[in-house]
């Protein structure tokens, strides 16, 4: 019984067992990433495919620890596995948080609370048909400005009520003003202000 197994461990010490390895090049034109990389014994593997999980993808830089599988054994058909850059990885997070990161900094962290942050230089969203919002407070902060481009604009209160608008600023216009009601101006009505009359006393309201 001895034999046997000392015979099965010679067999096994033979076969390629999982091994580490920096990528040093990287195709991801094709359906697969194709993966170049320098093993710590010092081989070189070309063409590894690299396998990730459906719905995501990254593209690894050079220098990413990998963990390539030998299918067979044999080192000329790895596949690999996993992956790790801890020169960019997103330090620091508390048990149960997730983030998506690149090397360059930009990053969404789905953080305790159920918090969504998201930090970038440029944030674009494209959606061809429709955006919807529903929240209970909006808040937006630019400090250089806001440009608003769409042929029209309206605003709506709740559940039949009329929304109020509030602006601390001074408000141009290139184009008409409409409006179903009144317009006062440092309290003095549009419609139901007075002016003194040619031959004394006032003139009555304004008509439409």
């Amino acid at each position: 019984m001895q034999r046997v197994q000392t015979m099965i461990n010679r067999t096994l010490a033979t076969v390629r067992q999982a091994f580490r390895a920096r990528l040093t090049g990287l195709d991801s034109k094709p359906g697969v990433q194709l993966v170049q990389a320098a093993a710590l014994a010092g081989e070189q593997v070309q063409a590894a495919e690299l396998f990730q999980h459906f719905g995501f993808t990254s593209a690894p830089p050079a220098g990413t620890q990998c963990i390539l599988l030998p299918l067979g054994g044999k080192t000329a058909h790895s596949v690999v596995v996993a992956t790790e850059n801890g020169a960019f990885r997103v330090q620091a997070l508390q048990g149960g948080e997730v983030c998506v990161y690149n090397q360059w900094g930009a990053k969404i962290t789905l953080k305790k609370e159920k918090i969504v942050e998201v930090d970038c230089d440029h944030f674009r969203v494209a959606a061809k048909e429709s955006i919807q919002m529903d929240t209970k407070q909006w808040q937006a902060t630019a400090s250089a400005g806001t440009t608003f481009t769409s042929p029209s604009l309206a605003f709506g209160g709740m559940d039949g009520t009329r929304a109020r608008a509030t602006l601390d600023a001074n408000l141009n216009t290139t184009g008409d003003v409409t409006s179903e009601g009144d317009h006062v101006a440092g309290g003095i009505s549009l419609r139901r202000h007075r002016h003194p009359g040619d031959s004394g006393g006032t003139t009555g309201e304004a008509e439409g």
